[in-house]
């Protein structure tokens, strides 16, 4: 047994009991830069648990996203949370055999653009408490972090890097003096955080956060790629769905754009928090390359 194997182990044995620890069998599951999620098997059971991530920066705590992810999944949203163990960091829930997470060629199909909207705009829908949405706070932080871990002795961003530090606080700074936080946000739709068995249903809430609608929509265009035309279908699709949403093209763009510019300041000091450093800096690369 190596040793993350019996992190794992211990991990179960505290969610599940010794016994179920110790006989089920573990297989770890791809997707994510964090790479910290295992499907477990015992008997006709199946489980994913999630462990912790070194120097988590996530917007919720474990508690609170269980709780976010429980009325989720009452609605029929989410998996079913089977238990938190907020002490150790440990998440787990119902293993959906049938699903299959998405790809961002899936999320860019016109039908699937529709569902994500009916999806999104349902999520919104929910009353759940979770702090407001503050994107210059935020972005502020994320920028801290990165002149503090990987530019110690210098004292600027390059001038590129710098024109982006200026763009996304005055577009955050805009955001949250625009769009009062009025909905439930998922924040995090990456494709793989999308499951799909024949409805849809969304994984990993611990970026969820009280904010705009329009924070949702930009996440999910801005995550998987979306041209002029997917955001129009999106927004169509919203529209109908919410009975008179009204959001301008132009206006998503702007969003997408910020969306974007805080992934990076996100992505970029990954490495200094986490064993996954290439995942970071890899993903840091592919965003920088979508600012240019």
């Amino acid at each position: 047994m190596d040793d993350r194997e019996r992190i794992v182990r211990a991990a179960l044995e505290r969610v599940l009991g010794a016994e179920t620890g110790s006989r089920a069998t573990i297989e770890p599951l791809a997707g994510g830069v964090k790479k910290r999620s295992y499907l477990v098997s015992a008997g006709d059971d199946r489980w994913v648990l999630r462990l912790p991530a070194p120097g988590a920066d996530a917007l919720l705590d474990l508690a609170t996203e269980g709780a976010v992810m429980r009325a989720a999944a009452a609605a029929g949203l989410a998996p079913q949370v089977i238990a938190v163990d907020a002490e150790a960091g440990l998440l787990l829930t119902d293993y959906r055999a049938a699903a299959r997470a998405w790809s961002a060629s899936d999320a860019r199909e016109p039908r699937n653009i529709e569902r994500a909207a009916a999806l999104l705009h349902e999520l919104h829908a929910l009353d759940v408490g979770v702090p407001a949405f503050a994107a210059e706070r935020i972005a502020r932080g994320y920028v801290a972090e990165l002149s503090a871990g990987v530019y110690v002795g210098r004292a600027r961003f390059d001038a590129r890097e710098q024109t982006w530090v200026d763009e996304v606080l005055e577009r955050a700074r805009h955001y949250d003096a625009t769009y009062p936080p009025t909905a439930l946000c998922h924040n995090d739709l990456v494709p793989t955080n999308v499951l799909d068995d024949g409805g849809l249903v969304l994984v990993d809430f611990e970026y969820a956060a009280r904010s705009a609608p329009v924070l949702d929509l930009a996440n999910l265009a801005a995550m998987n790629d979306y041209g002029a035309h997917e955001r129009r279908v999106l927004l169509g699709a919203y529209r109908d769905a919410d009975g008179g949403v009204g959001i301008a093209e132009r206006e998503l763009e702007g969003i997408v754009r910020l969306v974007r510019l805080m992934a990076f300041f996100w992505a970029r000091p990954g490495d200094l928090r986490t064993a996954h450093a290439t995942a970071y800096r890899e993903l840091a690369v592919e965003l920088a390359g979508k600012l240019i």
